[in-house]
C-alpha cells in the first residue's frame, strides 16, 4: 500500500492498481489485433492520479498516452518517460508551443493559426514535429469542420515543419448503439481519411473510438482506441450495465470514518434546514465527509453508506465536511470505524453508477471531483 498524501482523520479514496491492470488487459482482448490502446489520462487520470496511473500503464506496455493539457504532458516527460508518445488531445495554445517542441509532445491541431505558428517555431529550430489533425465530424466540439477539411489539408501540405501522422475525431453518441448519427460521423471521418491518403499522406496513428465506440463500433478500431472511463472500471452509461461480458471493475473506492455516535430523541430536526426529523429515538453517526470533499449535496436524504457491510441511510443535508447517518444500535458501531461511500464492504456494494444516479450526474464527474478533493491511497493486491 502506498499513499500520495494521507491523514487518517477524514475521507479518502483508494485506487486499486491491480484492477486497473485487469481492466487494461480486458480491453486489449476486446479490440482488433492490429489496434493498440492509447489510455486517456487527462483530468489527472480521471481523478485517479496522473503519475501513479501513467506509471502503471507504461509498465503494462501502453504505446502512447492521451492527455488534456500541456502541463500533464510535461509531467509525463519529467516523471514517467522521455520517449513514450504523448498526445495533447485538446490541442495547444500559442504560448505553449515552445514547451510542446522542447518536450516532444504530439499536439492535436484543428486551427490553421496554431498550425502556422507551430510550423514557424519548428522551422526556426530546424526540426519537424509530429501532429494529429482533428476533424469535427458533427459533434460540434473541437475540430476542423468536415466541410472545410479539404481546404485545411491543402494548406497543411505547405507546412514542412509539421509531420501529420494521424487523423482523429470524436463520437458524440457512441453509447447509443445503432444511432444513425454515429454512422454519419463515421462516414465523414472515413471520407477525411480518404482525402488525406489521396493527398499522399502516410497516416499511422488514426483514432476515433472512445470507450463506448470501443464496445459498440468495432469498425472504428483504427490504429488506436482511446478508452477512458472503461479503463477506470465504469461503463460509459447505464445501457451497458446489464452486459455481463463487460468485465471491468472500478479502481476507485471512497471511504471515511465515524467521528461521533449519539442517541437522539424523537422530534430532532437534523442538519441544516431540518429536512429530516427523527420520528422516534434514533442513533446517528457523524461521518467526516461533505461537499468540500466532492460528495454531492444533492445526495442529502437519498444516499446510503456501508458500515459493517450494511446499507445505512444518510439523513438530513450533506454539509461542507459532515454527513449524518442513521445507524442501528445492534451493529455496535465505534468511533473511528471505516465507512464506505462508494465501493464494496462485505457482500454489499455502492457502485459509481449508483452514486452518480442518485447525484443526478455521471461517474466521470464523480471520479474527477472525488479524486481531486480527497487524499489518495494506492493499493496493489
Amino acid at each position: 500500500m502506498s499513499s500520495e498524501y494521507f491523514s487518517g482523520s477524514g475521507s479518502w479514496v483508494e485506487i486499486n492498481l491491480s484492477r486497473l491492470r485487469e481492466n487494461y488487459q480486458f480491453l486489449k482482448g476486446k479490440i482488433n489485433p492490429s489496434t493498440k490502446i492509447m489510455p486517456v489520462v487527462k483530468a489527472d487520470a480521471y481523478g485517479h492520479g496522473l503519475v501513479p496511473i501513467a506509471k502503471e500503464l507504461t509498465r503494462l506496455g501502453a504505446p502512447a498516452l492521451g492527455v488534456g493539457s500541456i502541463e500533464e504532458g510535461i509531467t509525463i516527460r519529467k516523471k514517467i518517460s522521455p520517449k513514450i508518445p504523448v498526445v495533447l488531445l485538446l490541442g495547444l495554445l500559442p504560448e505553449e508551443i515552445p514547451a510542446c517542441l522542447h518536450y516532444r509532445l504530439t499536439p492535436v491541431l484543428y486551427s490553421m493559426e496554431t498550425a502556422l505558428r507551430l510550423n514557424r517555431a519548428a522551422r526556426l529550430k530546424k526540426t519537424r514535429i509530429t501532429v494529429h489533425l482533428k476533424i469535427d465530424t458533427g459533434m460540434g466540439r473541437l475540430g476542423v469542420p468536415w466541410l472545410e477539411f479539404r481546404e485545411f489539408l491543402t494548406k497543411m501540405a505547405a507546412l514542412k515543419g509539421l509531420q501529420v501522422i494521424g487523423l482523429t475525431s470524436h463520437f458524440g453518441q457512441a453509447d447509443e448503439k445503432g444511432k444513425p448519427y454515429n454512422q454519419l460521423q463515421w462516414k465523414r471521418f472515413t471520407e477525411a481519411l480518404d482525402l488525406a491518403r489521396q493527398a499522399g499522406w502516410t497516416l499511422t496513428e488514426n483514432h476515433m473510438a472512445n470507450s463506448a465506440a470501443l464496445l459498440n463500433y468495432r469498425q472504428s478500431h483504427l490504429h488506436y482506441v482511446r478508452p477512458g472511463i472503461l479503463l477506470y472500471g465504469c461503463h460509459p452509461n447505464s445501457s451497458f450495465s446489464h452486459n455481463r461480458s463487460i468485465k471491468v471493475k472500478p479502481a476507485m473506492t471512497l471511504k471515511s470514518r465515524i467521528l461521533q455516535i449519539k442517541k437522539m430523541p424523537a422530534g430532532v430536526e437534523i442538519s441544516y434546514g431540518g429536512t429530516y426529523i427523527t420520528k422516534r429515538p434514533e442513533t446517528i453517526a457523524l461521518i467526516s465527509i461533505g461537499y468540500a470533499n466532492g460528495y454531492p449535496r444533492i445526495i442529502s436524504n437519498r444516499g446510503e453508506v456501508l458500515i459493517r457491510g450494511k446499507r445505512l441511510p444518510i439523513i438530513g443535508r450533506v454539509c461542507m465536511n459532515l454527513i449524518v447517518v442513521r445507524i442501528e444500535p445492534i451493529l455496535n458501531c465505534q468511533i473511528g470505524e471505516e465507512v464506505v461511500l462508494m465501493g464494496s464492504q462485505g457482500q454489499e456494494i455502492i457502485t459509481p453508477a449508483e452514486l452518480a444516479q442518485k447525484a443526478e450526474t455521471i461517474p466521470y464527474e464523480l471520479f474527477c471531483l472525488l479524486g481531486r478533493l480527497n487524499p489518495r491511497k494506492y493499493l496493489d493486491d
